[in-house]
């Protein structure tokens, strides 16, 4: 289960069912299974990052002013940035892992922020592994439902501030580009 983890955090596979499916097998012990092989596999997107993403992550940030404000976005707040978007991911881990790595984002903050920011999204998918069994069986706690709603609580805020952070940038960019036209 754990190499699972590990390859779905290098690749496009989606951890959520597999946190499900941890939780249905393992119950909440699928935690730290989920948790060590989703920073196992992000610690390898990001070294993967740092050899591709630096030498070709201009070339698409050009054609993307998007891209370009989260790349500004991850430069100038590094951890926090990460930190939120692992809260409310905003695309799939891997690409997100690969994109920081592209980043001038140090590594040791990476990870730091990575465990923090994924843990409550973890805990909740395998919850709702472990309740979808319990309830299957007829055992639902209290737990579970608070873990559950709590989760959810915490995703929109980080979505929330990360739209808000985005929306920042992208603002000081469109001024820079209005700025550009009237110096021509």
């Amino acid at each position: 289960m754990l190499l699972l983890f590990f390859v779905s955090a290098v690749s496009l596979l989606p951890r959520p069912a597999l946190c499900i499916v941890a939780g249905s097998a393992y119950g909440l012990y699928g935690i730290p299974l989920a948790l060590i092989g989703s920073i196992l596999g992000a610690s390898v997107a990001y070294w993967l990052g740092q050899v591709a993403g630096r030498r070709y992550g201009h070339r698409l940030t050009r054609r993307w002013h998007l891209l370009d404000a989260l790349r500004e976005a991850i430069r100038t707040s590094g951890w926090r940035i990460v930190l939120l978007c692992r809260f409310a991911p905003i695309a799939p881990s891997s690409l997100m892992s690969f994109m920081f790595g592209s980043t001038s984002t140090a590594f040791g903050p990476f990870l730091v922020a990575t465990g923090l920011g994924i843990l409550p999204g973890i805990a909740l998918q395998v919850a709702a592994g472990a309740g979808l069994r319990a309830g299957l069986d007829g055992h639902l706690s209290t737990l579970q439902i608070v873990t559950f709603g709590m989760g959810l609580c915490a995703g929109l805020a980080a979505l929330l501030l990360l739209g808000r952070k985005m929306r920042q940038v992208l603002a000081s960019y469109q001024s820079d580009l209005t700025a550009e036209d009237r110096v021509r």
